[in-house]
């Protein structure tokens, strides 16, 4: 029988939005450091989460935390 090693991971979610249709996951990235996986989510949203308005179609990264 094969051994499996179960390593924590930390996850960064990717929630999509849209004006009139709401939201809906759009996609789960998984990090093996904590401090990466907060800067990933930190990083994606300063790039692309940074107008002084709410456009009609936008996407957040949000930390989920330890997963596994």
């Amino acid at each position: 029988m094969s051994r499996v090693t179960i390593q924590t991971a930390y996850a960064v979610e990717f929630t999509v939005y849209e004006r009139g249709w709401g939201q809906k996951p759009w996609s789960t990235e998984h990090y093996d450091n904590e401090a990466e996986a907060k800067q990933r989510a930190i990083d994606y949203n300063k790039e692309h989460n940074n107008k002084d308005y709410v456009p009609d179609l936008y996407v957040k990264a949000e930390y989920r935390g330890r997963v596994g």
